[in-house]
């Protein structure tokens, strides 16, 4: 069997994906392993292996998996090869939707079945000079809290570690972030407000297991949306505690939607990210491709 590896160079468990779960695959597969070395760099290693390789598996967060689908995905290979996931990251919120570990056993059992089909999202908005730019996500995308957030992490020094840095940005964001106003439009559904956050979900959480979207599929070709409009501060503290367990929160500040497209725009400068990348600003177009890929899981 042909696959590769493409492993976040920087990930704190790349040991533990050494000693134990490389070994064991290698003693049924010729597997070689390509590092991350910069920013980036999952996808041109993955772009670059689409046309050499029928499987290739992202060792590494949510991050690594967007970069490795986009490169996959951005790629001149007619045949896509099959995607799979070693998650090495710290929040591994697309693991949990599909129930992946970072098990040698999992893995071994799952190259021997075929791929599943995967809806992907696809985004068009703007860039930072104001061109369109268009990208590719597996997992969620949100504006809001999201994309405050990661720039906060862009300032908390190196040494943090990804956990802390994730961790004080977020308790920051909290503090710091005023809600902003958006307008939604789907085919059966328009929305205008300001929004604490605003997720598009094709997995069931994201920033550490936040579960937005508890219900989403990943082959249904349906978008699971969820808007936290202006909810009070202390208020939406105590609504995370619920999404974190999983649960739905009834409020008519929050909204759940169920669409294959949703067209975002805004009066002012607002974000978009995907899976931990800073992707552009509004207006956005996002669409679901449907079964898109084919995904161990």
């Amino acid at each position: 069997m042909n696959i590769a590896i493409i492993l976040n160079g920087i990930s704190r468990k790349k040991q533990f994906f050494y000693k134990s779960i490389l070994p064991p695959l290698q003693k049924q597969h010729a597997i070689p392993v390509f590092e991350t070395r910069y920013a980036g760099h999952a996808t041109e290693l993955a772009r670059a292996a689409a046309s050499k390789f029928a499987t290739i598996l992202s060792a590494g967060g949510d991050g690594t998996l967007n970069q490795v689908l986009n490169g996959v995905l951005t790629s001149q290979n007619k045949m896509l090869p099959i995607l799979g996931l070693i998650p090495l990251g710290s929040g591994n919120d697309f693991a949990g939707a599909i129930g992946a570990s970072a098990s040698a056993q999992q893995l071994l059992q799952l190259l021997n079945q075929a791929g599943k089909p995967t809806d992907v999202g696809f985004i068009t908005c703007k860039d930072f000079n104001g061109y369109e730019r268009q990208h590719y996500f597996i997992n969620v995308c949100s504006a809001g809290m999201g994309p405050a957030t990661i720039k906060q992490m862009e300032k908390a020094p190196a040494w943090m570690g990804a956990n802390l840095r994730y961790l004080t940005s977020i308790i920051k964001t909290f503090f710091t972030h005023t809600p902003e106003p958006v307008e939604l439009k789907t085919q059966t559904w328009n929305w205008r407000g300001v929004v604490r956050v605003l997720a598009i979900a094709n997995g069931k959480s994201f920033g550490n297991r936040i579960y937005l979207a508890p219900e989403a599929k990943q082959d249904d070709g349906l978008f699971n949306l969820f808007a936290a409009g202006d909810v009070p501060l202390l208020k939406f503290l105590l609504y995370l505690q619920t999404l974190k367990q999983g649960s739905k929160i009834h409020d008519s500040q929050i909204q759940y939607e169920l669409s294959n497209k949703i067209e975002i725009t805004s009066e002012k400068l607002v974000a978009i990210e995907a899976e931990g990348e800073l992707v552009g600003f509004l207006p956005a177009t996002i669409c679901m491709k449907s079964k898109l890929v084919s995904f161990l899981r």
